[in-house]
């Protein structure tokens, strides 16, 4: 099953450099190793980010593990070992685990159906589109579809992929990831991509192995179901928002590359419930010009993280 955990972890090391990706991709390679068959495979956890620091000597860092096998190192086993990240000396004082459910309860029972989220980034996502000469060039405004991942079939019939649909294949039982899959290719047409102004998208430069500069983006989108979506469209776009909080966007995921913050939004029926009706010395009054902004005031914002 798909699991999360937020780990709190105190430095040890009186000077360090800062972060680097590749020492946390290392550090989880001797917690989680694959055999050599697997080794250039997609990895079976993501990061949500790196180790951000909190005050005094004390960091914050989430992972997921997306298999339905348990890690055979369970973080919670690791509080109190120092771990080597780079430079940094990082002892884990905490392990909380803060998702636990299977795919069968994320695809058949969403926690929340939503007809709008806002998604914004936590670290770089890398997008890359296949050009018609074949090579991957960057893109900074990715559509829904590059958004969720993509899903293939091998030659011996495996499925197998990238983000949250990707997770789906390689993961989920069998006999619910393949309809479900089928039904995904209609809810991702269906959603329209919108610009979320307080964090508009732009480019963004990470520090990569071997001196390396990774081009990314960063900032914030909105997606929105169209009015009078049917319940099964808007229950799959739950599915799809709890999934990709988990897996992340992007390639580089391993890496902590690609992480979002998924925030589900409620409007219309759900937002005019509570709504005061103006007193009829309210309505004699003379009104102002309506803000630009009300519009997203008016809407029921439910601040719900999937974590």
């Amino acid at each position: 099953m798909p699991r999360r955990w937020t780990l709190v972890l105190r430095d040890h090391a009186d000077a360090a450099r800062p972060v680097r990706a590749v020492d946390c991709h290392g550090l989880l390679n001797s917690w989680w190793p694959q055999s050599d068959a697997e080794h250039g495979a997609a990895k079976k956890w993501a990061m949500n980010g790196w180790p951000q620091p909190l005050a005094d000597r004390l960091w914050v860092w989430s992972l997921t593990w997306m298999d339905d096998t348990p890690p055979e190192t369970d973080p919670a086993g690791l509080v109190g070992r120092v771990q080597r990240v780079g430079d940094h000396l990082l002892e884990p004082l905490s392990v909380t685990e803060v998702h636990t459910r299977d795919y069968t309860a994320v695809l058949t029972e969403p926690r929340r159906a939503a007809h709008a989220a806002s998604l914004h980034t936590l670290s770089p996502v890398v997008s890359l589109a296949r050009n018609y000469d074949g090579e991957d060039s960057f893109q900074a405004w990715p559509g829904p579809r590059l958004l969720f991942g993509a899903v293939h079939r091998a030659a011996d019939g495996r499925l197998g992929g990238s983000g949250a649909v990707g997770a789906v294949a390689r993961f989920a039982p069998r006999e619910l990831a393949e309809p479900w899959l089928r039904r995904i290719d209609e809810v991702t047409a269906r959603l329209r991509r919108l610009p979320d102004d307080s964090a508009p998208v732009r480019a963004a430069e990470h520090p990569g192995p071997a001196g390396r500069t990774v081009l990314g983006w960063e900032g914030g989108l909105r997606l929105t179901l169209p009015r009078g979506s049917d319940g099964r469209i808007v229950a799959d776009f739950g599915a799809l928002l709890e999934l990709v909080e988990l897996t992340g966007v992007g390639k580089y995921t391993a890496q902590g590359f690609g992480a979002l913050r998924v925030d589900t939004l409620t409007a219309g029926d759900d937002a005019a419930v509570g709504r005061r009706r103006p007193s009829s010395r309210d309505r004699r009054r003379p009104r102002s010009p309506r803000p630009v902004h009300a519009e997203h005031q008016e809407q029921g914002f439910d601040g719900l993280l999937f974590d």
